[in-house]
This record gives C-alpha cells, sequence and structure tokens, in this order.
C-alpha cells in the first residue's frame, strides 16, 4: 500500500509482487521533460536513505539524470553546443580531434563514474603508449587532451551533470619541446638558389622535360614565398592567406589580416588570424619588397596568358595555377620538401621552421625580443621567451664580449 508524502518527496510503498519496498520522486531531466526516479530496497529505511541521498545531490545542483550520461554523450554535445559557435572551424577540428583518444577508452562509461585516478592513469598511459602506433603521443597533444577535458568537466559541473571537476585533480605531464634548429646563413643561401633554379621540380624524375607555363609560375611562386617568410617570420596559413591588398610596396610593410587554413569539413577556408597578436603590421627590408613587385608582374604575365582559366577572385599573393587557395600540404610535397631535399637539408626541416630560422636571426643579431615578438605574432612576450630560451644562453657571451669593449675601469 503507498504512503503519501509531503509534494516533492513522491511516494513509498511495499511491492508485493517483487517483495521489497519502493519508493518514487517526480523531476525534469535538462530538456524540461517530466520523469520519475525509482528506489527500491529492503527496508523503507534503506529506500528513503536512497532518495534522500539522490534528493541532497539534486538540491546541491546535480542533474537528477546525471547518473545515466555516458562520457561519450555529454562530450558530444559539449563539442555541438558549446565549443562549435564559438570557435574557429579549425579551432573546433582540434577539439574534436584532442577528444578521439578520450572516447576510444571511455565512450560507454557514464560520466559520474569517471575518477580522478584511472583518468591520471589515461593519462601516462597515453603519454607512452598511445596512438596508432602504440609509441606513444607527445606531451602536447597529452596536455591539449587534458586541458580540454577540463573545459568540458567544468561546463557539466556548470549544469549539473557532475558535482565535482574530477580531470583538474590530474597532474599534467611535463611539456617536452623538440629542441629547434634553425638554418645557419649558408643554408639559406644555398635552399633560395635552389628554389629560385627551379631545377628541383625535376628531383627523382626519370627525365628532365621541358618546363611548363604553369610549374614557371610555381616555381617563383616556391621561392617568393621561402623568401618572404624567411625575412617576415610569418606563419604558414598567414603566408598562404595573404592578399595583394595586405601588402604596401610603397612603404615596405606587410599587413597579416587572415590565415588560410586546411579542414577536414570545409577544406581551405581564409579564418581570422590566430590571437588578436596576429592581427599586425610587419616592416620588410627593400631586397624583399622588390622581390614581391618581381613575383606581383609575373604573376599577372602568367594570369594574362591563362585568361579565364585563372580566377583570382581572392586577390591572393599565393595561390594555385588556377588562381585558387594553394593548399599548403600540397604545396609542401610538390615544392618545398623537394627543395629542402636537394639543399641536402634534414627532412624534419618544416616550413615552420623558417619562422625559427627568422627568429633566431634576430636573436642573434641583438634585435629585441619584444620586436621579435611583435614580428611573430605572439600573444605574449612569455612565449617568445619560452620558446627559444635555449638561444639565449649564447647571447651572454655576446653581452660579456660587448662589456670588454666598454671603457669603464
Amino acid at each position: 500500500m503507498a504512503t503519501k508524502r509531503s509534494n516533492g518527496e513522491g511516494t513509498l510503498y511495499f511491492n508485493e509482487k517483487r517483495q521489497r519496498w519502493e519508493a518514487q520522486s517526480s523531476y525534469k531531466d535538462e530538456y524540461g521533460k517530466s520523469k520519475r526516479k525509482l528506489f527500491v530496497g529492503q527496508s523503507q529505511k534503506e529506500v528513503n536513505k536512497k532518495r534522500q541521498d539522490w534528493q541532497k545531490e539534486v538540491d546541491n545542483g546535480l542533474l537528477p539524470s546525471s547518473a545515466k550520461t555516458l562520457l561519450e554523450t555529454w562530450i558530444n554535445r559539449w563539442l555541438q553546443d558549446f565549443v562549435k559557435p564559438s570557435v574557429k572551424t579549425k579551432t573546433y577540428e582540434k577539439y574534436n580531434s584532442s577528444m578521439k583518444y578520450v572516447l576510444f577508452k571511455f565512450s560507454k562509461t557514464p560520466i559520474s563514474k569517471i575518477t580522478t585516478t584511472e583518468m591520471q592513469k589515461f593519462f601516462n598511459e597515453l603519454l607512452v603508449k598511445g596512438g596508432q602506433e602504440g609509441t606513444g603521443v607527445a606531451s602536447s597533444t597529452v596536455r591539449s587532451t587534458r586541458r580540454n577535458l577540463i573545459s568540458c568537466f567544468d561546463k557539466a559541473l556548470v549544469i549539473g551533470i557532475v558535482t565535482k571537476n574530477v580531470i583538474r585533480l590530474t597532474t599534467p605531464s611535463r611539456l617536452i619541446k623538440e629542441e629547434i634548429h634553425p638554418l645557419s646563413e649558408q643554408q639559406i643561401s644555398i635552399l633560395l638558389t635552389i628554389a629560385k633554379e627551379g631545377e628541383y621540380i625535376y628531383l627523382d624524375k626519370k627525365q628532365h622535360q621541358k618546363p611548363s607555363i604553369d610549374n614557371q609560375y610555381l616555381q617563383k611562386l616556391a621561392y617568393t614565398s621561402i623568401m618572404m617568410t624567411l625575412n617576415t617570420g610569418m606563419r604558414r596559413g598567414e603566408v598562404f592567406g595573404l592578399k595583394w591588398s595586405d601588402i604596401d610596396l610603397e612603404n615596405n610593410v606587410i599587413h597579416v589580416q587572415r590565415s588560410l587554413s586546411s579542414t577536414a569539413t570545409q577544406g581551405l577556408i581564409l579564418e581570422e588570424p590566430k590571437t588578436k597578436g596576429s592581427r599586425r603590421r610587419i616592416p620588410i627590408n627593400a631586397k624583399t619588397t622588390k622581390v614581391l613587385a618581381t613575383y606581383r608582374d609575373e604573376q599577372k604575365q602568367f594570369a594574362g596568358l591563362l585568361g579565364d582559366v585563372f580566377q583570382n577572385t581572392e586577390d591572393l599573393v599565393f595561390c594555385n595555377s588556377f588562381g585558387q587557395p594553394m593548399s599548403p600540404s600540397n604545396f609542401s610535397r610538390r615544392f618545398y620538401k623537394k627543395i629542402t631535399r636537394k639543399a641536402g637539408i634534414d627532412d624534419s626541416f618544416t616550413f615552420h621552421d623558417l619562422r625559427h630560422t627568422h627568429a633566431t636571426l634576430l636573436i642573434q643579431q641583438g634585435v629585441h625580443i619584444k620586436v621579435i615578438s611583435e614580428r611573430l605574432g605572439h600573444s605574449s612576450i612569455n612565449i617568445t621567451l619560452e620558446t627559444y630560451s635555449h638561444i639565449m644562453p649564447s647571447m651572454q657571451e655576446t653581452a660579456i664580449q660587448t662589456l670588454d669593449n666598454l671603457s669603464m675601469y
């Protein structure tokens, strides 16, 4: 027989058929739908205790249905409802990618069952034997996964799906940074010579072919983009997102306004710069201005030869032979990697390392770190110092030599 309770407490009764005590309480889920929660036990006291404990959690902000919420369900909802509308497409894809490791192991685990100790063990194992090859993933990737998962649980805490953020209690793995190996001045000279001559295009080919018009254009594009990057320190996406309207050839200035991103869902897209500091003004020397001006004329000539086939509607500085955005990965595969190989530069030297080379040369020449940070578009001078700290010790010797040349005795 059911026992009447006060409002909000539901009902308490003995189920003759199942020979157990039962209680029910009404609640509304996160979507506002009315539902009932069932509690069972062998005595009134046991059932009442379960219901009171549940009600206490609800009163403290926990959603009544949270116990059944799978981690997979919440992560997907968090990504779609809270992350996707607030970030750029490429950033969203990075969030999404970082969660794949978590979902692979914990997708069917209720979010309420996730503990600090098991997540700490997961991060540790991910660092050592994670990834497709089972050889571990980069420390930066593990840290990024942890950081994004903290944000995910923070939102779950606010909404009432969990009572505490167990991820925040884990310890981040030590960040292992690969040492930067910039090019020497001699290597830079060799690299630019090979890029300008264009012979690299026939690397690995059985016979030397007569250069086509589009290959000649793309070789000039390769040389100009590499030369400009070495002289500006721009990011790869910024280089290939550059428009002619961003370059003031009369005043020797480049204005970084956007970046070209390669996305899995939308292909190549032009987006706002990486950070607020990324939108910046970069003064360039007269030689870089001259190379850009020559290349602009060459691009116009090429466009004239192709006519309607060449459709550079975005007015891009570095576009493919049809006038469309240049795929950065395609450029690296078809041109950049062939240039570095022919120059005898290690295959691990990426296009991004041209940026590091620019910064290193400026540091070696004694340029103030704040100026370098502004040219690179770092959001903070601390990022510049942290990235190039291994170069700084050599500057101590320069400081001593400078003091020796001063008459202070």
